[in-house]
């Protein structure tokens, strides 16, 4: 996935190997950029290659191996050529989405599958749905436009996801490469244990700029998991995407605290180049910072025996397991270790020959990002984000079952404001700016009794 600039926008493991630091007081100070790998928070079980799930690209599939794939994307058409062609070889269904208008010369790519196999959807960015959008309000004083749309398209292949009932679901961005038809049939093979099933990309690894820039230092970093590549059963997944770098992982936490996010692969990544803009590392560095420490909290977890576990029922039970985070003084260190680090990184490549762009000019971004937070931000963040984590589970009983996308899109409220491939200008226009049906009028009208905000649209310019 790439930012609305043509830049790469790509997920990073925040593990370093800078020296721990002191701790003060009573209780030990937390440490996240100590850690080298999560992947101890990760589960690898054996990937079953031999089953009668594994399947050869040139064998006649009649059953499709998924439901569907997803696929978020800014660029030209034959950026999903891949994406496509997956699919077709999957036999299930292709949702690309677009925002506003779709690109020349979608419909040569598509015409290779089968009719009604693929549905090109394009999301309107001057509407705002409360659930699409659910966090667009968090508290955070810089919010990325390529960080919004993503979590926008996300939520909104979740949402359709869990309306249809597809138990099998592959978020994709469209410069993945290297997966085929026999490795997603057995990792999607794990959905039956795992809610989430990622695919690393292993050969180039995803990284934030900084992570990079640590990497080109000479200094250890170990792929994670990204929603770049992320198989899930929208039935179980308990979350949402928010507006924020690392939305990925934000959306996938809670699993990761219990256990049930698998590796089930390896996947390819097309090369591209992190620092030709250091604006992205200044939009990145707030979410950069905030997954290190609730990184760093499920890590701690895991370690203590008496932990308490975060219950499945409802994500209010969990605001005891994020509690430190909603604490000053948490991430008044985590911001100290980051401007330690940042200029640690910064040392070493100074004493390094680096070819161009230089990585500089993105690190002097997101060291004065860093400068510029205060650990208040991201106390005042997680309170609202576990409230909001609530709110999500609260609403997804009362999402309409359908048997499409189009009803879904109805049933939810949104069908005046994502355009099928097919509908024309005058279809859109022609739809009323709200929605009091369906599964919009339903919580609209139980969110009115409770002081919550409607679940409706709104223009929002």
């Amino acid at each position: 996935m790439v930012h609305q600039d043509g830049s790469a926008l790509v997920t990073a493991a925040l593990e370093d190997d800078t020296e721990p630091c002191e701790a003060t007081g009573r209780e030990k100070l937390p440490r996240p950029f100590h850690e080298q790998s999560y992947a101890h928070l990760l589960e690898f079980p054996v990937i079953p290659d031999s089953t009668e799930n594994a399947l050869s690209d040139n064998q006649d599939i009649t059953t499709p191996v998924i439901d569907a794939i997803i696929v978020p994307t800014i660029r030209s058409p034959e950026q999903i050529s891949s994406a496509a062609e997956l699919a077709g070889r999957a036999k299930c269904r292709l949702v690309v989405l677009y925002t506003d208008s779709f690109p020349a010369g979608l419909s040569s790519v598509l015409s290779k599958l089968k009719p009604g196999a693929a549905t090109p959807l394009a999301l309107r960015h001057g509407l705002k749905s409360h659930l699409l959008d659910l966090a667009a309000d968090l508290p955070q004083g810089l919010v990325s436009p390529g960080a919004l749309d993503i979590s926008r398209k996300r939520n909104l292949g979740l949402l359709i996801g869990r309306s249809i009932g597809w138990t099998r679901m592959l978020f994709l961005d469209d410069d993945i490469r290297k997966l085929n038809v026999a490795k997603l049939s057995s990792a999607a093979a794990l959905l039956g244990r795992y809610p989430v099933v990622g695919l690393r990309v292993n050969k180039y690894p995803d990284a934030s700029v900084v992570g990079h820039a640590r990497r080109l230092a000479g200094r250890r970093q170990e792929p994670f998991i990204s929603g770049g590549s992320l198989l899930v059963d929208p039935q179980r997944v308990d979350s949402f995407f928010p507006p924020i770098y690392h939305e990925d992982w934000l959306c996938i936490i809670n699993h990761l605290s219990r256990g049930e996010v698998a590796i089930g692969g390896a996947v390819g990544q097309q090369p591209y180049q992190p620092f030709t803009n250091p604006e992205r590392a200044r939009h990145e560095e707030f979410g950069d910072i905030l997954a290190s420490g609730l990184l760093w909290l499920v890590h701690t977890r895991h370690k203590t025996s008496a932990a308490e576990p975060v219950s499945r029922d409802s994500a209010v039970a969990g605001r005891s397991y994020w509690s430190a985070a909603t604490e000053t003084r948490f991430w008044a260190e985590i911001l100290s270790q980051r401007a330690t680090l940042l200029d640690s990184i910064s040392a070493r490549l100074k004493r390094l020959n680096l070819p161009e762009p230089s990585p500089f000019p993105s690190l002097m971004a997101a060291q004065h990002r860093c400068a510029e937070l205060a650990a208040d931000e991201f106390v005042s963040f997680t309170k609202r984000w576990v409230d909001n984590l609530a709110l999500w589970q609260e609403s997804l009983p009362y999402l309409p079952q359908v048997g499409s996308v189009e009803k879904a899109l109805a049933g939810l409220g949104l069908s005046h404001a994502v355009r099928t491939h097919e509908a024309d200008s005058q279809q859109a226009q022609a739809r009323g700016p709200r929605w009091t049906g369906g599964f919009a009028g339903r919580w609209g009208r139980r969110a009115s009794t409770d002081g919550r905000h409607r679940f409706g649209w709104r223009s929002v310019g």
